[in-house]
């Protein structure tokens, strides 16, 4: 578990992480998002005692990052996938790893394995894709077999099928009960992947709800289908706003309720009523559009 209390950080005048308190808790995917400057990643920073909070603190385990004695073991963090010596081959840059941390030779081959880089191991990371270099990082993420792991943004320059094996991946670590923090900007990936949300904007803490009550505050009307096309009519009548889809409508200004009860008190058979809700994306963009520090105008 990770538990943030009132963490901030400052640069100068500039407030990266402004009094952030919450808790990503083991079990589940935790995503971890915010617009571009939003301090997701000088949080992770903190929380990996790569930099020093300038108030708060940032527990891993009930304790700060540099109090845990083998912190491989405890903690695996993929914040850089180009963060290796191009040099130096894909097992021997996990290889030093194991070594420098204690940890047992054969780990190497498993988590390469694991990863799908068995093949190209003994090649140099500087000829790596970005994708492949993505799989080494979550390799060594992995090394230690540790019980709470941090990646930001792991998903960057993998194909279609390899999105998919990290999302699988990611879900099966959170159900054997690791602590699993994903940053990510692929909004639609992190619907797919995430348990729980964890939402920030200049530093401070916007949302801390699991991913099915923050979509269930986003209905966006009702999705109508009915046998009777002036049916319309009387749920424009009954003061409701209906827009016209492919065999659908998209009604607004009245409950399921109000409409049901309309449908009966016309004899109209409705063959659809069900809530319409924005996407992950778009609840993200509206709750966080006061927060986006980059942004472009229209031509």
């Amino acid at each position: 578990m990770i538990e943030l209390r009132g963490l901030t950080k400052r640069f100068g005048a500039a407030t990266a992480v402004d009094d952030l308190t919450c808790t990503f808790r083991p079990g589940q995917v935790t995503g971890f998002l915010g617009p571009n400057g939003a301090g997701k990643t000088t949080t992770m920073l903190m929380t990996l005692g790569l930099q020093r909070p300038t108030a708060g603190r940032a527990l891993v385990g009930g304790r700060g990052f540099t109090a845990i004695e083998a912190p491989m073991r405890e903690v695996g963090a993929l914040l850089d996938a180009r963060a290796v010596h191009p040099g130096r081959t894909g097992r021997n840059h996990l290889l030093a790893l194991a070594v420098s941390n204690g940890l047992p030779r054969r780990r190497v081959d498993e988590v390469l394995g694991l990863v799908g880089l068995t093949a190209v191991a003994g090649k140099k990371a500087g000829t790596y894709s970005l994708g492949m270099s993505q799989r080494l990082g979550i390799a060594g993420a992995l090394l230690g077999d540790p019980p709470v792991l941090l990646f930001d943004e792991p998903v960057n320059g993998l194909d279609p099928s390899g999105i998919a094996w990290v999302r699988t991946l990611m879900r099966d670590l959170a159900a054997e009960g690791r602590t699993v923090v994903v940053s990510s900007h692929l909004m639609s990936e992190m619907e797919l992947t995430a348990d729980h949300l964890v939402v920030i904007g200049r530093g401070r803490l916007i949302a801390d709800t699991s991913l099915s009550e923050f979509l269930d505050g986003a209905t966006a009307g009702l999705v109508v289908r009915a046998e009777e096309p002036a049916f319309a009519s009387t749920l424009r009548a009954a003061g409701g706003t209906v827009e016209i889809g492919a065999g659908s409508w998209v009604v607004t200004g009245l409950e399921a309720y109000d409409v049901g009860r309309l449908a009966l008190a016309n004899q109209v058979i409705l063959t659809e009523l069900t809530p319409r809700r924005d996407s992950l994306e778009q609840t993200f963009m509206r709750l966080t559009e006061q927060s986006v520090e980059f942004s472009g105008g229209a031509r």
